[in-house]
């Protein structure tokens, strides 16, 4: 704990001084009352809060590359996924009409026996 005229528990981050919450309030009320609200808040806008990481433009480039890279594997997982689920329906269609077909043959072929057995039969 520091004690009242020491020097302030500061960090330096860039050109953006790391400072704690509760001094960055005095520093508020200070200010607001010597130069008012306007340049209070501007200036505790650019003191920064202890332990928090200031975003730079350099870092902000990287993020988005790294947003933009995952996008891209991510679109071409999708892709991937649709032309499998696309095989997958193609080939069940083509299965169920084979099915099907295989269906109509055998019943029209049993149709074709009964009809002539009948023809012959009544004779």
């Amino acid at each position: 704990m520091t004690q009242r005229g020491s020097a302030p528990a500061i960090r330096e981050v860039g050109a953006i001084v790391a400072v704690e919450e509760r001094r960055r309030i005095v520093l508020h009320r200070a200010s607001a009352a010597s130069w008012g609200e306007e340049v209070a808040d501007t200036l505790v806008d650019l003191v920064a809060p202890s332990g928090h990481e200031l975003a730079t433009r350099q870092g902000i480039d990287g993020g988005l590359a790294a947003l933009d890279a995952m996008e891209q594997r991510l679109q071409a997982q999708l892709r991937g996924l649709r032309h499998e689920r696309l095989a997958a329906f193609h080939q069940g269609i083509g299965d169920a009409v084979t099915k099907q077909t295989r269906t109509l043959v055998i019943s029209q072929l049993a149709a074709i026996v009964v009809i002539a057995g009948l023809a012959l039969g009544l004779r």
